[in-house]
């Protein structure tokens, strides 16, 4: 299984660095997951693209409709009462935003949760790191490297 943060996941949409490797991935897995934060942070990440003039209106709504398609095809991880512990834990013990240290908890609980084997995509070293910390696989898209 393959969980994408917010920073990977908008690699799909928008042509980034990284953007082969995360299409790449996609295509392989047999399963995608992330968070359900994930929602509003890839539209926010659209909307500030459209703001900031890298993409047109008609392009806008293409991305936003191709995203809501696929949305329903992921393995959506409820923000949920039992993450809460694993928040508070990775937060204590790395130095992580809120909506990562959420993706991360959300990863881990998932991996622990199916037993099976889990990647976790990122594109932020500091969530990179702390994943592996966590003794997550992890894959930056950006130099396409996986490490475990």
């Amino acid at each position: 299984m393959i969980y994408l943060d917010s920073s990977a996941l908008v690699k799909r949409y928008l042509e980034e660095a990284g953007s082969n490797t995360v299409r790449s991935v996609i295509t392989s897995a047999d399963a995608i997951a992330t968070s359900k934060l994930s929602f509003p942070e890839m539209l926010s990440a659209f909307m500030r693209k459209r703001r900031a003039g890298e993409i047109g209106s008609k392009s806008l709504y293409a991305v936003i409709h191709k995203f809501e398609t696929d949305w329903y095809r992921f393995f959506i991880i409820e923000f949920h009462d039992e993450l809460l512990p694993k928040v508070k834990a990775l937060i204590e013990k790395h130095l992580l935003k809120p909506a990562d240290a959420v993706h991360l908890s959300s990863a881990l609980w998932l991996k622990e949760t199916t037993r099976g084997d889990l990647t976790f995509v990122t594109s932020d070293s500091n969530i990179l790191k702390a994943a592996q910390e966590e003794n997550l696989h992890v894959l930056n898209p950006l130099d396409g490297q996986e490490r475990k």
